[in-house]
């Protein structure tokens, strides 16, 4: 009987880290969907502006924002794109 304990005891500490990987696993999913929002915005930001040499475009940093706890609400306010191909339609 003292073995069954014991070996209940173990199941449930396993379980306890495995819940805990599993949390910190869906933390850095929703911070790499974050900066991969982040990135296409930017691409298709770039994408769309004509090409400017000298004028420091590549400067704008305006869009990146590291996902962190306190700024990732779970959900995404920005401005719908225009969709994956909508640069070939120009």
């Amino acid at each position: 009987m003292k073995q069954l304990r014991a070996d209940l005891e173990d199941a449930k500490a396993e379980i306890k880290a495995k819940n805990n990987q599993i949390d910190k696993f869906q933390q850095l999913l929703s911070q790499q969907q974050q900066l991969n929002l982040s990135t296409n915005r930017q691409n298709e930001k770039l994408l769309d502006t004509p090409q400017k040499a000298s004028e420091g475009s590549s400067n704008d940093h305006t869009d990146v924002s590291e996902p962190t706890e306190g700024n990732y609400k779970g959900e995404e306010t920005k401005t719908p794109k225009k969709g994956l191909f909508g640069w070939l339609r120009r």
